[in-house]
């Protein structure tokens, strides 16, 4: 990692930020059911790592591998029935967000670090994640595919460049397309490091405590505020 703490920090959401696997599997399931009644079909409910698998993929990838091969052109139905029960979980008032991951956010800006989030979702997902679990007026921007100018995650991270007037940033991510956008737009990658998915070449790896991130990015550590 460079040396230089970044003006600028770019995050993913999902296994990121947001514990999706305490939620998606289950809620999944169960919208899998109610899909597979409505339309008379027979569907074979996914174990949990199927489930996370596809995580952080784009919309039909996300939901076309749990429909039968022939009925997988109708993704976009199972995702208009799905989605609401996500909007209303994430809503709810249960926080899905990481141990710690609030202290992070709100001391990394206390430093003067600006914030962005990049997902790989649609504008009433991201909604719901930024407002539902506050990430909203914990972070300064939150891309997503909707955002105007937006088809990709790699485009997300040069709207957040420009946003904050900078080219001293760094992308933490848990998945491959978090690592490809990030080397497409030419900055270093921070792995959340996790047991769903194996990434080489990554800039650090990061196991979720607060303290280990800003060490890696040279910033001060919250477990050092009120020492002096």
């Amino acid at each position: 990692m460079r040396n230089t703490p970044p003006e600028l920090v770019i995050f993913d959401v999902d296994g990121t930020l947001n514990g999706i696997e305490l939620w998606w599997p289950d809620l999944l399931r169960r919208g899998l059911r109610e899909f597979a009644d409505a339309m008379d079909l027979h569907l074979v409910e996914p174990d949990d790592k199927s489930a996370l698998a596809v995580v952080g993929e784009k919309a039909e990838g996300v939901w076309a591998p749990f429909l039968p091969e022939q009925e997988q052109h109708r993704w976009s139905e199972l995702r208009a029935m799905v989605l609401p029960m996500e909007v209303e979980l994430l809503s709810s008032g249960t926080d899905f967000l990481y141990p710690g991951v609030r202290e992070l956010l709100v001391h990394l800006r206390g430093v003067g670090v600006k914030l962005a989030l990049a997902s790989n979702c649609g504008a009433e997902y991201m909604a719901a994640i930024a407002r539902g679990q506050g990430l909203a007026d914990l972070t300064d921007w939150q891309f997503c595919l909707a955002s105007p100018g937006v088809e990709s995650k790699t485009d997300m991270l040069f709207h957040a460049l420009d946003a904050a007037q900078t080219r001293g940033a760094v992308m933490v991510g848990d998945r491959a397309s978090d690592q490809e956008a990030a080397l497409a737009a030419g900055l270093p990658f921070v792995w959340r490091e996790n047991d769903l998915c194996r990434l080489e070449g990554v800039d650090a790896s990061w196991h979720g405590d607060p303290d280990e991130l800003l060490a890696l990015l040279s910033l001060p550590r919250i477990s050092c505020q009120g020492d002096e």
